[in-house]
């Protein structure tokens, strides 16, 4: 094949080689990062139709290094990120912030994995200039073959140490500081590979220092982008549980505001069974007030908000055979703002009920709240029985719901309301029963 190649090219054949070599890696590191995206309308036609596009740039990369190789090494690479980056956009639905990312991470890792087998010829005596053999002599069928095997597993693990599960929306703050950091991270990375190569070559002990030098720069570019993609998370999930306090702000008051009109429709049927009683048998009559007082509770721990949890959440047992104790004094709980209350004791309780709900044995379809002080603390207690079939993720069973996308969020959104009052959450299942302990300093 390289002869084949050097017929052809002549000069240029072995540049060639070598850039080939190097787009092949990259565009894999790039594939690699890129697993989260989501792809445009007819990806497979237009990768098809970019693929071709590569031979002329890999050539014309060869031929100005072949002519000028001090001069245009490191920014020869230039044109090859941004045949990348375009082939990105014409592929991916990402913006162009997240693109750059990816770009800068599978240049990071190309750096780190290409330097590290570098110093691995460079340990075993022989000049990387030179030859990419780890053996006495060069074979090329084996030895490219081993080249390709070694960059593309080191490729993948550092693909797989770094990755994401899935792309998240960057603010505007966070979209410059990425473009602004993917220019300077590509220009200094140029810059630094044309300086470096200057010198290369001149002793093992420079060279074994200028590649570590370059591992170490790739691998914190690497951490730095983990922290940017791990601060636009945090945005994003704090952004998604200041929509679900407001959504269930408004679900509080729509629920209050059914509470009393249902308890205004249950006093005046009460008045009215009163009237017609005497038309009835007894036990029509004790049928009917025992209806009437499913609607008619009036729950009162000193705390509005859950006062109305409680009653939306009796409804909702009588209807599916689940039953519900609770013990609390909602007073102690006057220092949290009733919209963070609200979310804290629905999220803790809607949780326990869509638990219990799957439980096929009746004697166990109930669920247990305690709210009180307790040693110096005051403590929320849900307990509740699960499906020992249920599957766990971070020891929380996961949902039934078919909308799993913001499944976590109640979990978030509880602990981190319970941290803005200096409390503390966690759980812990026994066999079949699952616990729920929120507490918080007595102030």
């Amino acid at each position: 094949m390289s002869g084949i190649i050097y017929d052809l090219l002549g000069d240029y054949s072995k540049q060639f080689i070598i850039r080939s070599a190097s787009l092949v890696e990259f565009i894999f590191c790039v594939f690699l990062l890129t697993l989260p995206f989501q792809k445009k309308n007819g990806f497979g036609l237009k990768l098809g139709i970019i693929t071709p596009f590569a031979f002329p740039l890999i050539l014309l990369m060869s031929v100005i290094n072949s002519l000028y190789p001090q001069l245009f090494s490191g920014i020869m690479n230039i044109f090859m990120y941004l045949f990348v980056l375009a082939a990105l956009y014409l592929l991916y639905r990402e913006t162009i912030s997240e693109l750059l990312l990816c770009l800068c991470g599978a240049v990071a890792i190309q750096v780190v994995v290409g330097r590290l087998y570098e110093i691995l010829i460079i340990v075993l005596d022989k000049n990387p200039y030179e030859t990419l053999s780890l053996f006495k002599e060069m074979v090329p069928l084996r030895d490219w073959a081993l080249y390709y095997l070694i960059h593309f597993i080191f490729c993948t693990l550092l693909a797989f140490l770094f990755r994401r599960n899935r792309v998240y929306e960057h603010d505007r703050a966070n979209k410059r500081l990425i473009i602004i950091f993917s220019l300077i991270f590509i220009l200094v990375t140029v810059i630094l590979n044309s300086v470096s190569r200057t010198f290369e070559g001149e002793n093992n002990i420079l060279d074994f220092i200028i590649r570590t030098f370059a591992i170490l720069y790739a691998l914190l570019t690497l951490l730095l982008r983990t922290r940017i993609l791990e601060t636009s998370k945090l945005k994003q999930d704090l952004l998604i549980m200041d929509e679900l306090l407001y959504s269930e702000k408004k679900q509080f008051d729509s629920m209050r505001n059914e509470i009393e009109i249902i308890n205004m429709k249950a006093h005046d049927l009460r008045q009215q069974l009163a009237n017609i009683s005497y038309k009835l048998t007894n036990q029509e009559v004790d049928s009917l007030k025992a209806a009437i007082e499913v609607y008619d509770t009036t729950i009162k721990t000193g705390s509005d908000i859950l006062d109305v949890i409680l009653y939306k959440k009796q409804l909702y047992c009588e209807k599916n055979q689940i039953r519900m104790s609770c013990m609390a004094d909602g007073r102690c709980l006057s220092f949290i703002s009733p919209t963070h209350l609200y979310s804290l004791l629905s999220n803790a309780i809607e949780n326990a009920l869509e638990a219990v709900q799957a439980v096929s044995n009746v004697n166990q379809r109930m669920i247990s709240v305690s709210i009180g002080k307790e040693n110096g603390v005051i403590g929320i207690h849900v307990t509740n029985y699960f499906n020992s079939d249920s599957s766990f993720k971070d020891q929380v069973p996961q949902t039934s719901k078919k909308d799993k996308n913001r499944h976590g969020f109640g979990i978030k959104s509880m602990r981190h309301i319970a941290k803005q009052y200096n409390g503390t959450l966690s759980f812990h299942s026994e066999e079949d029963v699952f616990y729920l302990h929120i507490y918080f300093p007595i102030s």
